[in-house]
């Protein structure tokens, strides 16, 4: 039966070919497009935003709420404006994404696709709907007055802490855009997608182990598994070339079956946990996310036209394929992360395969609700959440991939709410970024901002509370680290944004073994 399957394996590769190239082809157009309008509406945006700031800066309380009126307005239908446009563009890669996997035989990636469709259709009748009613309107006013009223609560806050040293305010003030400039706090972030390499990894044997499906993986016909991509929707298969890169053409049905039948010996195959397209765009939404509560998130590789830039990999051994989250802090104080323990002023955000659960935080002692402890260190928290740095431990975020992304595309800015210093308690209505499933209330008042909040949010509750976790928890990355006490008890090295940059681009010398981690205790 080898030469049926051969050619069974050469039709389905062909078919596949065409289907890659006519999704290929229509996904850079309509990237490019998207990419173009998103970054003049982005930019348009961000000189309303300044013009706001300068009035509420200068024009007094009449002043700032006359900015704040007709810069929402102009704000709010710049949004409406862009997000139909984006709801558009995701109803044509729907269709070509149909197209593409019939052509590829992959069935379950058609019945994806429909799913998809059928959400972009809906979203853009709900987007249609909130524009002709003046919903964006409204939610551009909210947002416009929600800022000030952050950037006031933080104008207090620091001089409150700062006040007594008049240089050490002013550093302050110059750093996060008080006296000039964008307002935030800088957070340079690294997004490292996680890989398996062939070469590395014995991915034949996680195939025939069923662990996983590389057919399926590669968005190919495969007769091992039918699923709609709930634990991987995104994933990329690559064949390697003789000099260690990447083949531009997409992986066929042959090339996975002859790796298969060799072991491993005929082909070299890479496989990434989500597409560069899709970390784009998750890095893009949560960068907007963040604004919110006025952090400015610094990607290693940017949020924007990726389709010219390069992408950031981690390397991985097998047994942190299905990665039981509870070990991040292990995984993280591993060499080739370069993550100290303690305070890290850039973070570390990891794209991965499977895990125990949709995302995790590291490096946090993470203590809310019916546990919030009467002495918390950081102090006027008005959400019942002591969130604090574990100074034993390394510090960042794990995410994965979730069908359908309509929901689950905000765990990667939740997971980074609570690096920053947030929980869940109090945030009942799925309105919430920082929602839980377990305490979801679906009567929450709450839930009429989704007429003008087209997507979930981060309160004004929320960016001040994240504010005192900065200044009381992040006090290196504002300030020189020689002058941060450190807790006596703990032996740990505070690192500031000068000296925890460094970005892992080519992965580690591995073993083909699999790695077995230790416990956390």
């Amino acid at each position: 039966m080898g030469w049926l399957s051969d050619i069974g394996d050469a039709v389905s590769s062909a078919a596949s070919a065409v289907g890659d190239a006519v999704e290929g082809a229509a996904n850079t157009v309509i990237d490019g497009v998207e990419d173009v309008v998103d970054g003049v509406v982005d930019t348009v945006q961000d000189g309303i935003g300044s013009a706001t700031d300068w009035l509420c800066k200068h024009g007094g309380v009449v002043g700032c709420a006359v900015g704040n009126f007709f810069g929402g307005v102009l704000d709010g239908v710049l949004q409406g404006f862009q997000d139909l446009l984006n709801d558009y563009f995701n109803i044509l890669r729907d269709v070509f994404g149909i197209v593409g996997s019939l052509l590829r035989l992959d069935f379950p990636g058609v019945l994806k696709g429909l799913g998809d469709l059928f959400i972009s259709i809906f979203d853009f009748g709900i987007d249609f709907v909130r524009m002709a009613t003046g919903g964006y309107i409204v939610g551009g006013i909210v947002k416009k007055f929600k800022r000030s009223a952050l950037i006031r609560f933080v104008d207090r806050l620091v001089t409150e802490r700062f006040g007594d040293d008049p240089d050490r305010l002013a550093e302050v003030r110059s750093k996060i855009g008080l006296d000039g400039g964008r307002f935030g706090f800088q957070l340079p972030a690294e997004h490292r997608v996680c890989v398996m390499d062939s070469e590395d990894v014995d991915l034949w044997r996680m195939h025939e182990d069923e662990e996983l499906d590389l057919y399926a993986m590669a968005g190919l016909l495969s007769f091992d598994s039918f699923a709609l991509g709930s634990d991987h929707p995104n994933t990329v298969v690559k064949s390697v070339g003789d000099d260690g890169t990447d083949n531009w053409w997409p992986v066929t049905r042959w090339t996975i079956s002859k790796y298969l039948e060799s072991n491993g010996e005929a082909k070299r195959l890479r496989v990434y946990a989500m597409s560069h397209r899709v970390a784009v765009e998750r890095q893009a939404l949560t960068s907007r996310k963040l604004d919110e509560i006025g952090v400015i998130l610094d990607w290693n590789d940017g949020d924007e036209f990726d389709g010219f830039r390069a992408e950031t990999t981690q390397e991985i051994a097998g047994i942190e394929y299905d990665f039981p989250s509870g070990q991040l802090e292990t995984l993280l104080g591993q060499p080739e992360y370069d993550r100290p323990p303690g305070v890290n002023c850039t973070l570390v955000a990891l794209a991965g395969f499977k895990l125990d659960n949709f995302g995790r935080v590291a490096g946090r002692d993470i203590r809310e609700c019916e546990d919030f402890p009467d002495d918390c260190s950081t102090p006027n928290r008005t959400d019942r959440c002591c969130n604090t740095i574990d100074w034993r431990r390394s510090s960042g975020v794990i995410y994965r991939d979730v069908y359908p992304e309509y929901i689950f595309k905000y765990v990667l800015a939740h997971e980074i709410g609570h690096y920053l210093g947030l929980c869940h308690c109090e945030h009942d209505g799925f309105q919430n970024v920082m929602f839980r499933p377990d305490i979801l209330d679906f009567f929450d008042v709450g839930l009429l901002s989704f007429y003008w909040d087209s997507e979930p949010h981060f309160s004004l509750k929320d960016g001040k509370n994240a504010w005192r976790f900065i200044v009381d928890q992040l006090l290196p990355c504002l300030i020189d680290e020689e002058e941060v006490s450190i807790p006596a008890d703990v032996e740990s090295r505070v690192v500031s944004s000068r000296n925890s940059c460094a970005v892992v681009r080519e992965p580690a010398e591995r073993t083909n073994e699999r790695r077995k981690l230790p416990r956390v205790s």
